[in-house]
């Protein structure tokens, strides 16, 4: 019975530090294509800026990241 319930704790935890490894992974794509993707070519008035917004998204998507690696420890 503890044994299952160690087991269980230890694949819990696994599989969060797997969560924000993966959102840190996530946001840090995402940053880097805000940094390197110019779309759209010519400045449309009608479209927001697509680098920013990717920016804006990573940061977010990073912090969760972080915040669930803090809640864990």
């Amino acid at each position: 019975m503890v044994e299952k319930q160690t087991e269980e704790a230890h694949d819990t935890e696994r599989k969060v530090s797997l969560r924000w490894k993966v959102l840190q992974v996530l946001g840090g794509i995402l940053i880097g294509l805000g940094l390197l993707i110019d779309w759209p070519p010519q400045p449309e008035a009608s479209l927001p800026d697509t680098s920013s917004f990717l920016i804006i998204v990573g940061a977010l998507v990073t912090t969760v990241g972080l915040l669930l690696a803090l809640r864990r420890e």
